[in-house]
């Protein structure tokens, strides 16, 4: 029997970067951008906080910008945000062969199940990645700048030829992390990914951010309303960072001279690293808010849990989706956002 084969959709950053780390020991094949594609072919550096490094250089037949005919016995890593993911699933269902299998590896909630909806019969996983990547340019260097490993669902039965395709993206760049309580582990993330949105609002560098007490208790509001959401529930959130989920918000809450000692793994971020929603408000692109501060609100409606704060941010993003001057805003400080939400 041949062994699978790997296909990245969606090679951007997140893409190119696990793309890569299976490109060290298998062969892959990118679906993507033209910049990206170009950047792959010409060979890219995948390389961490802590200096480790790999190399990856995709061959010209590895590259395509649509998707091809027919993809057979392959793992299909989805890595497009969720704002393209219906339109994406759609010209994939007369493509995807039965012997396919799809790891969803969006943020955020519903990406699993919109996918088994549109590809019924072929088996999906969900996937999380539980760090940030940026590009560098200059270096063509794909830097992951935050710890955080990728967080695979282990359903009950894998045959072994299945289980150690899915391994390949286990490597010292990234720690492969097989868990069944994956529902629970998307929550913790989108925890964390709450403070996406602050970030695009404030303008500026995530680690300016988190200096910012008035813009860390904004997060923690935002936190707090989630773990209502999860208690509601009845989903125990497990451990992805240091600090526990359920401390988070207090820990964000210090006084700034106490965050910065008992939080200094928090910090250990390149200084300019902003994240991804900053850059879909710069470029002008619709952002993933719904699936993240705006699912909170959703999934709290549902569970008879109101996410005031959550579904102010989220109204806030989509305001400046609308607005021409968002490239040319201020930074806005986290006093400033406290009273614009309501929270003074």
């Amino acid at each position: 029997m041949t062994q699978y084969q790997h296909v990245i959709v969606g090679s951007g950053l997140i893409g190119s970067f696990i793309g890569g780390i299976i490109g060290q020991s298998a062969r892959v094949s990118f679906i993507g951008r033209s910049i990206w594609l170009e950047r792959l072919m010409a060979g890219i550096t995948l390389t961490d906080y802590a200096g480790t490094e790999a190399e990856h250089k995709a061959g010209k037949g590895e590259c395509l910008e649509e998707l091809p005919a027919k993809i057979e016995r392959s793992v299909i890593w989805l890595t497009v945000k969720n704002t393209a993911l219906t339109e994406l699933l759609a010209r994939l269902q007369p493509v995807v062969a039965p012997d396919c299998v799809v790891v969803c590896c969006q943020n955020g909630l519903g990406a699993a199940a919109l996918a088994h909806k549109y590809l019924p019969g072929i088996r999906v996983l969900q996937g999380i990645v539980g760090c940030n990547v940026v590009w560098d340019e200059s270096l063509k260097r794909l830097q992951k700048t935050t710890e955080g490993e990728f967080f695979l669902e282990q359903p009950e039965s894998l045959a072994p030829e299945l289980t150690k395709a899915l391994s390949t993206v286990q490597h010292k760049l990234l720690t492969l992390c097989w868990r069944q309580d994956i529902e629970a582990v998307a929550w913790a993330k989108l925890q964390l990914n709450l403070a996406n949105s602050i970030n695009a609002i404030v303008n500026k560098p995530v680690r300016a951010m988190l200096l910012d007490r008035g813009c860390r208790e904004v997060i923690a509001a935002l936190m707090d309303e989630l773990l209502a959401v999860t208690a509601a529930r009845n989903i125990r959130l497990p451990k992805l960072t240091r600090v526990p989920a359920r401390y988070l918000s207090a820990v964000l809450r210090l006084p700034d001279w106490l965050f910065k000692r008992l939080a200094n793994a928090m910090l250990h971020i390149e200084p300019n690293a902003r994240s991804s929603m900053w850059w879909d408000l710069q470029a002008g692109r619709v952002t993933e808010i719904d699936y993240l501060n705006g699912a909170v609100a959703e999934q709290g409606a549902l569970s008879g849990v109101s996410c005031p704060i959550n579904k102010r941010v989220a109204d806030q993003v989509k305001s400046l989706q609308r607005s021409t001057l968002v490239a040319a805003r201020r930074p806005l400080d986290g006093n400033t956002l406290k009273y614009q939400l309501h929270l003074e």
